[in-house]
């Protein structure tokens, strides 16, 4: 099979080489034919036409082969959540590692797909609804509290965030006008808040951000919105002390007529 990844680089050197070279091309041709007369005057400005088409179209096609990409891969990362996601339904014996690894792959693939420079994570809610304590990163974070609590001003607005259950999108965190200014750190300037919750409970909270200002202004909330539902199942799985029964495996007592082999007809 195919795989898009080897051609990512080039489809990107495609593109640059496309963006750079179209205006200049099309500079160049308009100053030779400007010098020329008649016959030869028509064709390179017919030249430069084509030039600049073909040169556009391919821009075209790569930025568009280049997106295709991008799906491919986010499809093919959540596909990979969402198979971690059904192991931990199925109580496998390290649930813990497994929901530490659903949270950390999703928390990267938000923050790889809204901006190469944005940072990620996800907050659990603990300690009946007063702590938030950090369970999943994308980024460097350090400079970013481990735990939030009610006893902090930022712990409680972001428990407050929870609460209203809506994504908030901060384009400066700077300049807030008194709303919400939390970021993870280091001056980022751009945040968004998207509470996490599975049904109507309350388990976390998600946040990212970027180091420019209203650097998330084209980001889908929809997009924001499918990854903390996947946090919010992997939060709320709870492993059962008993394993479920194999395909196969007969739950309960067996009927006479498996014992003995005859059917409920012959029975009859």
């Amino acid at each position: 099979m195919h795989n898009p990844r080897k051609d990512k680089g080039w489809r990107v050197f495609i593109i640059a080489a496309a963006t750079v070279v179209f205006p200049g091309a099309t500079f160049g041709i308009g100053a030779l034919a400007s010098q020329m007369h008649g016959l030869s005057r028509a064709l390179t400005i017919t030249a430069g036409v084509l030039l600049s088409s073909t040169l556009a179209y391919f821009a075209l096609r790569g930025k568009k082969r280049s997106m295709n990409t991008q799906v491919i891969e986010f499809k093919e990362a959540l596909s990979a959540i969402m198979e971690h996601l059904a192991r931990l339904a199925g109580g496998p014996d390290d649930h813990g590692d497994l929901k530490a690894q659903i949270r950390d792959r999703a928390t990267s693939l938000l923050a790889t797909h809204v901006r190469p420079d944005a940072r990620c994570a996800f907050y659990a809610l603990e300690n009946d609804g007063r702590r938030l304590q950090r369970r999943g990163k994308h980024g460097d974070i350090s400079q970013s509290p481990e735990f939030f609590t009610d006893g902090d001003r930022d712990g409680r607005d972001l428990l407050h965030a929870v609460r209203r259950r809506t994504i908030i999108s901060i384009p400066d965190t700077q300049n807030t006008n008194g709303n919400l200014g939390i970021n993870l750190g280091d001056d980022y300037r751009s945040a968004i808040i998207a509470p996490v919750y599975a049904g109507d409970s309350a388990q976390g909270v998600l946040i990212i951000d970027a180091p420019n200002v209203d650097a998330f202004a084209e980001v889908h909330e929809s997009f924001v919105r499918l990854i903390a539902c996947v946090l919010g199942a992997t939060q709320a799985t709870v492993v059962e002390a008993n394993k479920p029964s194999m395909v196969g495996e007969q739950r309960g007592p067996v009927p006479d007529s498996l014992q003995t082999g005859e059917s409920s007809a012959a029975n009859g």
